[in-house]
């Protein structure tokens, strides 16, 4: 049988609940090759993959920081909203300093989403313990779902702020757009703090024509090299989870 997002998507083309199931805010859906309604409820998923998807797990406002030169990690995730699983994997490394390169492949086995992406990050002004610093993203995406497929481009920038209450403040203001629609803006504020090994943070986040979601997360160190992580987020009626690792290398 079908979850309640599927028989949603199935029987609604102008929802945008499959977004939300990647964790990601809603959109109004935009024209795709040969369109159908799982494709046209999807294609939302790519605005923020093109954007601020990539941002640091379990946080969906990205910090402006980068990974030191010759540096990487592989950060790999489930979704989990309205009965409906996404599994995504997103590994960077930062080839030069200040720039670092990430991807992204994501998929949900019951409507056959598949997703990928492309980004590069720039610290404009270098990070500093107690003091901001900005940055942003260029990323690219792709969303392929029942014969459908779209792309979609994503710039963001990014401000972070280090010393605040004793932790750390961020601020992302972005601009998306899919092939055959309109560029929509989106927004995001994020608060962390680190409390010995354990960071837990509080987010708000949204885009152009939705709902804000509100989410919490927490992560952990387990090693010098490997995190835990976990996050939930409710927004627009819908309550999404994540639980996922990061390996640094």
């Amino acid at each position: 049988m079908p979850s309640p997002l599927a028989q949603r998507l199935s029987t609604s083309p102008s929802t945008s609940a499959a977004a939300d199931a990647a964790d990601t805010p809603m959109k109004q859906p935009i024209a795709l090759t040969h369109p159908t309604p799982y494709a046209l409820a999807c294609a939302s998923a790519l605005l923020l993959l093109a954007g601020s998807a990539f941002a640091g797990r379990p946080l969906n406002v990205d910090d402006a920081s980068v990974n030191d030169k010759g540096k990487g990690h592989v950060e790999a995730w489930v979704t989990r909203g309205d009965g409906v699983s996404i599994y995504s994997v997103a590994p960077a490394y930062a080839p030069i300093e200040g720039l670092e390169i990430g991807g992204l492949i994501a998929r949900e086995n019951e409507t056959k989403l598949n997703i990928t992406g492309l980004q590069a990050k720039w610290r404009i002004t270098p990070s500093q313990d107690k003091g901001c610093n900005v940055g942003a993203i260029l990323g690219f995406s792709r969303v392929s779902v029942a014969g459908a497929s779209a792309n979609g481009q994503g710039l963001t920038g990014l401000f972070t702020c280090n010393g605040i209450g004793g932790g750390s403040a961020h601020l992302n203001v972005g601009m998306d757009r899919v092939s055959g629609g309109d560029t929509t803006s989106r927004w995001g504020l994020a608060y962390e703090r680190s409390f010995g090994g354990i960071t837990p943070h509080i987010e708000w986040y949204g885009s152009e024509g939705s709902k804000p979601t509100v989410g919490i997360g927490v992560r952990g160190m387990v090693t010098d090299s490997l995190q835990l992580d976990g996050s939930v987020g409710r927004g627009d009626g819908l309550t999404v989870y994540t639980l996922g690792a990061k390996l640094t290398f």
